[in-house]
Parts: C-alpha cells; structure tokens; sequence
C-alpha cells in the first residue's frame, strides 16, 4: 500500500490538501525548487472578424507555416468562434520577451491591417509550471522522448 503525502505548508510543492504518494511529493518539491528560475508564457491572441471565421482560417495555411518558424515559440493552438466571429490562438512561448516580440511579427502586423479583421486583444499569462505538470499540461519538460524536438521548435529551426 502507497503511503500518502499531506500537505498545508506554504513553501510546500504540494498544494493544501492535494494528496500525492510521498515519493511523487519528494520528486515534484526538487523539480519546483529548480524551476522557479524559469517561466515559459502564454500568449492568448483574439480578432474580432467582419466574416466568418472559416473564410478568413481557410487563407492561413501560408501564415500557419511562418508561425512554426517564430524563434522561442513552442507551439500554438489555433481557436474560433462561429458564433462570436472571432478567430485567435493560444501560444506557448519560452519567456514573455519571445511573446512580446512576436507581437511585431510580421504576420501579426498582416493581421492587424487584414480589412477582416475588425478588432484585435492580447494578453499575457506566465505559466505555474509544476501544478501544470501534475495536470498534464504540454510542457517541454513533461514530454518524455520530445525535449530535443521541441527545443528545436522553440529556437526557431
């Protein structure tokens, strides 16, 4: 039988009253002490449109490509709204300074001056690494076997 960790300390890695066996507990208070110093970011784009979103998505296979190329970008989830006639992204950037330059990417800046695209919101989230790994989150670090792949992806190449 798994003994089981409990834990109500502030500096603790485990949140109160989350439960984890005391091995897992040890291993995740170890990663979070040496990833304090490190804080990926992400960037939640949003542009209201004048038609609808699979119009202007279906011309975005050129941009789709560009975007890969973002250096510091590790990946992007393209979302839309049929009902609110939005399109936008979520994106997960290496640090908040690649996300903010990415503002002034090129196909961002396409975006912006699109005559489809009636408005524009950004917002910048930075990412609680740890709890996101307990939740499965893609991470670089979480993904076993890919680290090489994705840091690949985030330089750029």
């Amino acid at each position: 039988m798994k003994q089981w960790a409990r834990s109500s300390s502030s500096n603790s890695a485990v949140a109160n009253h989350q439960c984890l066996p005391t091995t897992q507990t040890k291993q995740l208070e170890k990663r979070m002490s040496e990833e304090k110093a490190f804080c990926y970011t992400i960037l939640q784009l949003r542009f209201k449109l004048r038609v609808e979103p699979g119009v202007f998505l279906a011309h975005s296979r050129e941009p789709a490509a560009a975007i890969a190329k973002v250096k510091g970008l590790i990946w992007k989830i393209w979302v839309f709204s049929d009902q609110e006639s939005e399109v936008g992204g979520v994106y997960l950037f290496v640090s908040r300074e690649a996300a903010q330059s990415y503002l002034s990417h090129p196909v961002i800046q396409a975006v912006h001056n699109h005559p489809a695209v009636e408005s524009a919101q950004s917002q910048f989230w930075d990412v609680e690494n740890s709890l996101s790994a307990i939740t499965r989150a893609p991470l670089p670090e979480f993904l076993a076997g890919q680290f090489s792949l994705i840091s690949a992806i985030a330089g750029g190449q």
